[in-house]
């Protein structure tokens, strides 16, 4: 009896044409080629009713026009995604349909999305634009965003960090930080960062009574289990262990700094829920790409 191979879930890349969607579909380019899977390009565009669209034009309608300019943009993008995957892993789309909720949609079939920080469109001085922002707090699948190249200047970036809770859905954001150090053979630094707001006020007039080398060393107990067994799941992953009393964005955007990729989590509480603190803090302060990983809401209790 014959079985029929279902193809590879793809790495979707969104593009709108600014220069973070370019730097965004290499990425993507990459990503495809070190997991051996199909790249999608895809492009979605909306009007306004009565808007701009429908206004003539001596060489059309704009939409028209808008519509000739973005396949000008994907196919010149296609092109050049093809000369590292082959013609047969590169195709491209464009839908008439709100960003977010195209790549929302994609992102249901795909194994791993990718955007720009901030597209065409994007207010100055805001970090993390509307569109990424829509797309991590609901996607289906690991979110890459790459952050504002002006930002900060890294040469020769190193290594794969991700941040541990040391809780339920730690496995799912280590299957995926492991995956990635493996594929770019590097070291992967695993960092657990704590601070307890409440426990430190309390006891700010009894610092020296509070044990916090104690306090520490069960932090440091609590990364160890996270990570154990994923040595011999990956032997050849070289693992560094950071352990630091500090806010979990702050650590993660510090240690993250060099980083080729930082991967956090982000808990699926509710449909269309708002971006947990930490993933909101290290997304408008990182310098290094970010994966975002979906937590499902039964691994959020």
């Amino acid at each position: 009896m014959m079985t029929h191979q279902r193809e590879p879930r793809p790495v979707v890349v969104g593009m709108d044409g600014s220069e973070a969607s370019r730097r965004a579909a290499e990425f993507a380019t990459a990503e495809a080629g070190r997991r051996d899977v199909p790249l999608l390009i895809l492009h979605a565009l909306t009007f306004p009713s009565g808007g701009i669209a429908d206004l003539p034009t001596e060489g059309g309608d704009v939409g028209t026009l808008v519509h000739q300019g973005a396949e000008t943009i994907l196919r010149a993008t296609a092109d050049h995604a093809t000369e590292t995957l082959g013609a047969d892993r590169v195709s491209w789309a464009m839908v008439d349909e709100n960003p977010v909720v195209a790549l929302r949609t994609a992102s249901e079939e795909a194994q791993l999305l990718v955007v720009g920080s901030r597209g065409v469109g994007g207010v100055a001085g805001l970090l993390l634009g509307s569109t990424a922002n829509g797309v991590v707090t609901d996607a289906s699948c690991p979110v890459v965003v790459l952050p504002d190249e002006t930002s900060v200047v890294v040469r020769e970036r190193a290594s794969v960090v991700v941040g541990v809770e040391g809780r339920a859905g730690d496995e799912d954001v280590l299957a995926f930080a492991f995956a990635e150090a493996a594929a770019r053979r590097a070291d992967l630094v695993a960092v657990h960062a704590w601070q307890d707001a409440t426990l430190e006020t309390a006891f700010q007039s009894v610092g020296p009574l509070v044990d916090w080398a104690g306090v520490l060393s069960d932090e440091e107990r609590a990364l160890s289990e996270a990570l154990a067994g994923w040595r011999d799941k990956e032997p050849d992953v070289r693992v560094r262990e950071v352990v630091v009393r500090e806010r979990t964005a702050r650590a993660l955007v510090a240690v993250g700094l060099t980083a080729e990729l930082l991967v956090v989590g982000h808990r699926h509480r509710r449909a269309f829920a708002r971006l947990g603190a930490t993933t909101h803090g290290v997304l408008h302060r990182t310098g290094c790409p970010v994966a975002v990983v979906p937590i499902p809401a039964e691994e959020s209790r």
